[in-house]
């Protein structure tokens, strides 16, 4: 978070210094200029609902630091929020990562964009224009490129699932009286989910003695549950890992 406070300063002290020399006889006298920062998230389509929410509660933290006297460090600069909708394609998300970059090139950071998926897709291209983002979300990929303006603030989705796997064996045990042996797998094709079941694929199953006995990928939003609620009614595993990202499609299995 440091680091990324630190790029975003940067940015800000690059692009007031660029306007210094056409309005150096004034600038004592004018109120700072407010920080422009983005939020590109999914405000249509299937995970409008996630979307909204990040905006909503974006607008909520504006508001309280305005209301608070702004960013004291440049003088009571007043942060306003600037909200592109990425959709619900990896392409409509990269699409709006190029609007964003074009129109608004006095950004000075930016949020995104709720799936993994898509902030793989945008931040190509905020990378490109050495626009500092913060994401929430956590596939391995986004940080693993090596990319200088991409700030990860969750755990791994390899990190999780290495943390989250033997405390799930322990409440199983302690919930059935035995240690479970069997495991399922449904999960999307989305980058988090996809990074969530590599690492449990790739040996960490194994290693906490659990037998892999249904591996099943869709595509969301699913339309039709039955062959895979058959699967694993038919394996009869002793734990499931359901790894949606739409909330339809987990109503479809667990219904």
């Amino acid at each position: 978070m440091d680091q990324f406070i630190k790029t975003a300063f940067t940015r800000r002290t690059l692009l007031a210094g660029a306007s210094i020399g056409l309005v150096s006889s004034r600038l004592s006298a004018q109120q700072p200029a407010d920080v422009k920062v983005g939020l590109l998230v999914p405000i249509s389509g299937m995970y409008a609902r996630f979307g909204t929410v990040m905006r909503e509660g974006a607008e909520m933290a504006i508001d309280h630091i305005n209301a608070q006297g702004g960013v004291k460090a440049l003088g009571g600069a007043k942060l306003k929020l600037v909200v592109l909708d990425c959709g619900d394609t990896t392409e409509k998300a990269k699409n709006a990562a190029q609007r964003m970059v074009a129109q608004e090139p006095d950004l000075v950071a930016a949020s995104a964009a709720y799936l993994s998926s898509f902030t793989l897709a945008v931040t190509e291209v905020t990378e490109r224009a050495n626009l500092p983002v913060l994401t929430l979300s956590y596939s391995d990929l986004i940080t693993d490129r090596g990319f200088k303006y991409v700030f990860q603030t969750s755990a791994t989705a390899a990190s999780q699932a290495g943390q989250a796997l033997p405390q799930i064996i322990k409440l199983a045990e302690t919930a059935s009286g035995k240690r479970p042996k069997t495991v399922a797998i449904i999960t999307d094709n989305t980058a988090a989910s996809v990074a969530s079941t590599k690492s449990m694929r790739e040996g960490l199953l194994a290693a906490n003695g659990l037998q892999l006995v249904v591996d099943e990928t869709f595509t969301p939003p699913l339309a039709d549950a039955t062959s895979l609620v058959q699967r694993i009614r038919s394996a009869k595993p002793d734990l499931l890992f359901f790894l949606p990202s739409v909330i339809s499609d987990a109503k479809l299995v667990l219904e």
